[in-house]
């Protein structure tokens, strides 16, 4: 989706999540988000969005010194 805006109201991934577009700034390449599952709105670049989910494993910023939630 590198060289794809999505459009508001639609349902992609934001890595293993799907979420729906609620609002798209194209000169910022901006989009907010919405999680399906709780409800949280978020803003992304447009590049994280994808059409498929993303199970890649990841490591916590908590390894070098993050706050948990």
């Amino acid at each position: 989706m590198l060289n794809y805006l999505p459009e508001i109201g639609e349902r992609c991934y934001y890595m293993h999540k799907e979420v729906m577009v609620t609002r798209v700034w194209e000169c910022f390449h901006l989009v907010k988000i919405k999680d399906l599952v709780d409800e949280h709105s978020l803003l992304v670049d447009k590049c994280t969005l994808t059409l498929k989910p993303n199970f890649t494993n990841s490591i916590p910023l908590t390894i070098w010194g993050g706050k948990e939630k």
